[in-house]
């Protein structure tokens, strides 16, 4: 996980609970992070080729990096934390090992055939200019494949998630992020698919999205009569 301004508090609850976290992580996995990973691999498992130069940015202690080395050995990686001590329990995979915030990665554009990010971007202020990094780094053609905990919809699926969600926000400080502020931009090279009654959410985009905030248009008014 990678905080940026604002939220360097983030990156000491992951140094603290590094010890924790890949059991937390499983039992996330189980309980409603599942199906939104595996459309993430499905993803990875579509577009990886052999040399492909790989960041997986938020890296943790390297899972996502451990399933595309699983469907493709050859990669040039790069694994990118802000935590130092959850990028030390990644050490033992290959390629470049960075500390840095994906809200300001340290690459030039047009870096990386794939750019991977599960689980970070709600630990974020700002999800939106994280997501604005990776297409930046992404080369054209390539992919660009995040996982989120995202604001169910409806009074029904949010009680009965509040549990949860209250757990995963004191435990690793993830919020659920709400239709307004998820990072996605619907065109013929993106898709998106929400699980659990919307509690997770798989998104992939290609080089040429945005995901800037829409601009919502100017309130028209009528002109104002003139004094006699």
């Amino acid at each position: 996980m990678t905080p940026g301004a604002g939220e360097v508090d983030v990156a000491e609850v992951y140094d603290l609970g590094v010890e924790r976290y890949d059991d937390f992580r499983a039992l996330w996995l189980r309980l409603a992070g599942g199906g939104a990973e595996a459309a993430m691999v499905a993803d990875l498992r579509a577009v990886l080729e052999p040399g492909a130069a790989l960041l997986d940015a938020g890296c943790g202690t390297g899972a996502m990096t451990r399933q595309a080395l699983r469907i493709e050995p050859d990669l040039a990686l790069t694994l990118v934390d802000f935590s130092a001590e959850m990028l030390g329990r990644a050490a033992d995979l290959p390629g470049a090992h960075v500390r840095a915030s994906v809200l300001e990665l340290p690459f030039d554009d047009d870096s990386f055939d794939v750019v991977v990010s599960a689980w970070v971007i709600e630990t974020l202020l700002e999800p939106r200019r994280a997501v604005t990094e990776y297409l930046r780094v992404l080369k054209p053609g390539g992919r660009v494949l995040y996982s989120f905990c995202s604001l169910p919809e409806g009074w029904f699926s949010r009680a009965g998630s509040a549990w949860l969600r209250t757990a995963v926000r004191r435990g690793f400080a993830g919020d659920f992020l709400e239709a307004e502020r998820i990072p996605w931009h619907d065109c013929g090279t993106s898709h998106q698919a929400r699980f659990r009654g919307g509690l997770t959410t798989a998104v992939a985009l290609g080089k040429c999205c945005s995901v800037a905030a829409p601009v919502l248009p100017e309130t028209t008014r009528p002109p104002t009569p003139e004094a006699p």
